[in-house]
């Protein structure tokens, strides 16, 4: 690469020159707009918000006999992706299923060795969430 080309690659090809700036003058006048700084939680509070948001958190609701034992208990189990907290899990089942949820907890499943004839591999691990809702509470979407 021409060193003269590297050179002018570690300017900011968005930044404004001083230049620019002092021949724009704001108008008098007229009211300042500030942008507002916002957290990554306020951000995702603004996503969590949204139609879908709770299809990125939840995968689907997880069937086994445990999962179906549980069920009698007002415990569910959903997959869910890896990076959701439990307050994001809680406030999308809550929403989703209009139910009071008492606890969530989190389990990480690993991954289990799976051997094809003499083909070695692994079966994916996964995280799942178990959802423990108060008395009276069901979700009908969840039995098996």
């Amino acid at each position: 690469m021409n060193k003269l080309l590297r050179n002018n690659m570690r300017f900011n090809i968005f930044s404004k020159n001083k230049k620019e700036k002092e021949k724009t003058p704001e108008p008098a006048g007229e009211v300042k707009v500030i942008k507002e700084e916002i957290s990554a939680e306020q951000t995702w509070d603004k996503v969590a918000a949204g139609k879908f948001s709770a299809y990125r958190i939840l995968k689907n609701a997880y069937v086994s006999e445990k999962a179906s034992i549980l069920g009698g208990l007002n415990q569910y189990i959903f997959k869910i992706t890896d990076k959701a907290t439990k307050q994001e899990i809680k406030k999308q089942i809550a929403a989703l299923y209009n139910v009071k949820i008492r606890a969530v907890k989190i389990l990480n499943m690993p991954q289990k060795r799976k051997d094809l004839g003499k083909h070695p591999g692994f079966r994916s691990g996964f995280r799942k969430a178990v959802v423990v809702l108060e008395p009276g509470q069901t979700i009908e979407q969840a039995k098996p």
